[in-house]
């Protein structure tokens, strides 16, 4: 296992920029991650969760449009390294259909750990209980609360 990167799904990265639930363990983890000068990744498909769900916020009224524009740069900007890996893909199939997941999306985040022997951290609780047993290195932003390796 790799302990010099960590892939981050956009449902805890948005955390870093949006004030939700578990948003104080994602920024302590964030603090954490850069203290060690791990290197976040993420599959390109990031970028599009990550305005996909600044644009609901837009929607519903919760952020302004320029608001939202200006988190979703600095989190393009200062989040994850974007990957973009056919390989990647490929197996985020066989992760899909193997543990029933309802899309392709969350496999590539998982798919994308495995290829680098790296934790895959998540604010997707439902995600992280489907998977956990099979796939220990997939960790949820509530086990903050236990103590974490350094």
């Amino acid at each position: 296992m790799s302990a010099d990167e960590v892939v981050v799904d956009a449902s805890l990265a948005l955390k870093w920029i949006e004030r939700e639930p578990y948003s104080d363990e994602a920024s302590e983890l964030l603090e954490k991650w850069q203290k060690q000068r791990r290197r976040l990744t993420a599959p390109a498909l990031f970028a599009y969760e990550a305005t996909n769900a600044l644009a609901k916020r837009v929607k519903r009224g919760q952020l302004s449009l320029e608001i939202a524009k200006e988190r979703l740069a600095f989190l393009l900007e200062n989040g994850p390294a974007l990957e973009n890996d056919v390989a990647v893909n490929l197996r985020a199939l066989e992760i899909m259909e193997r543990f029933s997941l309802p899309s392709a999306y969350d496999a590539h985040y998982l798919a994308l750990a495995e290829s680098r022997q790296c934790e895959c951290w998540t604010a997707d609780e439902r995600l992280w209980n489907t998977v956990r047993n099979e796939l220990p290195w997939v960790r949820w932003v509530g086990q903050h609360a236990i103590p974490l390796r350094s």
